[in-house]
């Protein structure tokens, strides 16, 4: 089962049917195991991955180690994209998680697949064109949610799939929604005397994402 959370909000790039068998027959294929450096943050930006079986995380480490976690990407879905159309180094590294065999295609083989394909232009384009409305959509509402429903929909998300320990810290996750520590302390405890999470420390243990997830709609419909 694909296990994929986002602390960003913003939809993976994710590639199936013909688009992943043509970025399959491009690509070449390695393995790795579980632990792997993918990518390192601050690599050259000139090629992605796709992920053909596994799964890869998608993180930053702090000054003192500490590790925050923006997505975990499965079969599908693309690795460094991102970077790759923007010409920048990479943003984040990404680790294996468990053994994983994944495709790297460079900028070459964009442009043959760009030149010879519709389809894969159309794709891109499509693709692109869906995170820019995502971000800008998910700007405006977070200019007017209240931080309870905010915090509810970043945690709901970590755990999009079922309880989940994510190692990253209150003032982390504070930073991230844009809330003080003690906004994110006062939230964190009503939410662990309700059962919805487990504070630890340095990681909180999502255990109840739906009823989170039904908190930011209550509050995002004025309720």
């Amino acid at each position: 089962m694909q296990r994929t959370y986002h602390l960003s909000n913003f939809s993976q790039t994710h590639a199936e049917g013909d688009i992943f068998a043509a970025l399959v027959a491009v690509g070449r294929r390695q393995r790795f195991p579980g632990g792997a450096q993918v990518l390192h943050q601050g690599d050259p930006g000139n090629g992605f991955w796709l992920i053909e079986q596994g799964h890869v995380m998608a993180c930053r480490y702090g000054r003192e180690g500490e590790r925050t976690v923006f997505a975990v990407l499965g079969p599908g879905d693309l690795v460094g994209e991102l970077a790759c159309f923007a010409g920048v180094t990479q943003q984040v590294h990404a680790i294996a998680e468990g053994e994983a065999v994944l495709a790297w295609i460079d900028m070459a083989q964009v442009d043959q697949l760009l030149a010879e394909d519709p389809r894969f232009a159309r794709w891109l384009l499509g693709t692109l064109a869906n995170k820019l409305r995502g971000a800008l959509d998910r700007v405006e509402e977070d200019h007017n949610l209240p931080a309870q429903a905010r915090i509810a929909r970043v945690l709901a998300n970590m755990a999009a799939n079922g309880e989940v320990r994510v190692d990253m810290t209150q003032q982390q996750l504070a930073d991230f929604v844009g809330v003080s520590r003690v906004t994110i302390g006062q939230v964190l405890a009503m939410f662990e005397a309700e059962g919805l999470i487990e504070r630890g420390y340095r990681h909180i243990r999502v255990l109840a994402p739906e009823r989170l997830a039904s908190i930011e709609r209550l509050r995002t419909n004025g309720h």
